[in-house]
């Protein structure tokens, strides 16, 4: 029988010179503040606001069922993220992890899903803030406005990360005591019966209700589970983050805990709330609409300024985390070496990754004039739940063909949490729109072309990510 793999209290700082990488960002925050940038990625408010909106017109009170199960499917992978970014700490996050439990091919695959989000995500957040802006000044076009907000952002991002370490946990200290208003408006007017869960319905565009089938309730799930996206960040700051591995670990449980709690909470508490169920989910602002119904039109307008302060905090702590991504492929030479080197750039006084940060802001502000809210958040909910696949799948494999690796922190109630976040993943992506799957299948056959002819033949310039550190990794297991 074999034994179980050793555990470790080795620091951060020593597993990833383990892993053949030099310290080039700077560890300048403690755990809590990883906890904060994880929070303000995740963005309770801004989720509700803005992604809520969408799992509500995909699904109407159906979304309630999307929400519940997207929660419980989220924690599930967030227990195999946070196994697995203990045992590779590194700024790559889940790409890097897919590298090194599946190999170079599969991992170059995740690279490019999770560049791809690097790409949305900021914008699909971005994109939510025109509605909000229009509640003070409806002259204002959305898609402009979101442009300006990812231009501020950029700004911003290329600062220290322990100052916007700070920043964002100073904004979502304000935005988490908007997210709890809006969990008691509903909790202190509670109305709505139970079968608005057991028998679901939608907008007829008419204003009455029509009855929502099982495929939409399915397809609303990966919105859901995007909507409380962002606690793989915490891997994507560990190379900023002092202390030891095994803190990381726990930094993605206790963040995707904390968000999946307050998001599912208030959506819940609020949907109940609402005295017009048909107006609420035919309404372009819902749980705007359901804070003014409860309280008012002065919390109406403190709910749209905490809107709009929770976007540009998750903007910002949004884009602070794919530029670690968008540089870690620099520097693993996933490029051809004039563009590696590039994105690679490191900020010498600050730690900043500043070509990387350029080119997620300028990508997502350039996406911000061009797209719609809908099309852009369903097709990264596609890229997203992929990922979440294959992750997954690494915390099965892992454990048998990784035994001998230390695991800082290991996951509860194993093989459960991979098991049931890989069914909810294939079962949800059933459910997606054709277009979408085929872009990201597009995507992916594209990239094997470009791997197995361009990277595979220069393997030792390319692509260089240490995928079998075994003997290192044991002998910092030992200690």
């Amino acid at each position: 029988m074999a034994e179980p793999a050793p555990k470790s209290s080795v620091e951060g700082a020593a597993l990833l010179q383990s892993l053949g990488y030099n310290q080039e960002l700077k560890r300048a925050i403690n755990t809590l503040g990883n906890v904060a940038l994880v929070l303000s990625d995740i963005t309770p408010t801004a989720s509700l606001l803005i992604i809520g909106t969408v799992v509500i017109a995909t699904a109407g009170t159906g979304s309630l069922a999307a929400y519940l199960i997207g929660g419980f499917l989220a924690i599930n992978v967030a227990l195999c993220m946070g196994e697995l970014g203990s045992m590779f700490p590194v700024a790559g996050g889940l790409f890097s992890i897919v590298t090194r439990v599946l190999g170079k091919p599969i991992g170059f695959l995740g690279m490019l899903d999770y560049m791809g989000q690097a790409v949305f995500l900021p914008a699909s957040v971005a994109i939510g803030i025109g509605v909000y802006i229009s509640v003070f000044n409806s002259n204002i076009p959305s898609n402009v406005a979101a442009a300006i907000v990812m231009i501020l952002v950029t700004g911003v991002a290329l600062l220290a990360i322990r100052f916007n370490a700070v920043l964002t946990g100073f904004f979502l200290a304000l935005e988490s005591a908007v997210v709890l208003a809006l969990a008691v408006s509903g909790l202190v007017h509670l109305q709505q019966p139970l079968s608005i869960v057991t028998h679901p319905a939608m907008t007829n565009g008419k204003g009455g209700l029509t009855d929502v089938g099982l495929s939409l309730v399915i397809a609303a799930i990966a919105v859901a589970m995007f909507s409380v996206n962002g606690y793989d960040s915490a891997i994507n700051f560990s190379e900023e983050t002092q202390g030891e591995a095994k803190h990381i670990g726990r930094a993605v449980v206790v963040a995707a805990s904390i968000g999946v709690a307050l998001e599912v909470g208030t959506f819940i508490l609020v949907f109940f709330g609402v005295p017009d169920v048909a107006k609420f989910v035919s309404s372009s602002t819902p749980l705007l609409d359901a804070a003014k119904n409860s309280f008012g039109s002065t919390f109406y307008y403190i709910v749209a300024i905490g809107a709009i302060i929770a976007i540009l905090n998750a903007a910002l702590a949004i884009t602070l985390q794919f530029a670690r991504i968008v540089w870690a492929a620099g520097r693993d030479r996933a490029w051809p070496s004039v563009i590696s080197d590039w994105i690679g750039k490191v900020e010498p006084n600050r730690g900043a990754p500043w070509v990387a940060t350029l080119i997620v802001g300028v990508l997502a502000t350039i996406l911000s004039f061009q797209g719609s809210l809908i099309a852009v958040v369903t097709f990264t909910a596609v890229l997203l739940i992929v990922l979440y696949g294959l992750i997954c799948i690494s915390a099965l494999v892992s454990r048998f063909t990784q035994k001998d690796l230390p695991r800082p922190w290991k996951m509860p109630f194993w093989p459960a949490p991979p098991i049931i976040g890989l069914v909810g993943v294939v079962v949800a992506l059933t459910q997606q729109k054709i277009g979408d799957l085929v872009l990201v299948a597009g995507i992916f056959a594209a990239g094997l072309i470009y791997y197995y002819l361009f990277i595979r033949p220069r393997g030792d310039r390319y692509w260089n990510v240490q995928v079998n550190p075994d003997i290192e990794l044991r002998k910092l297991g030992e200690h």
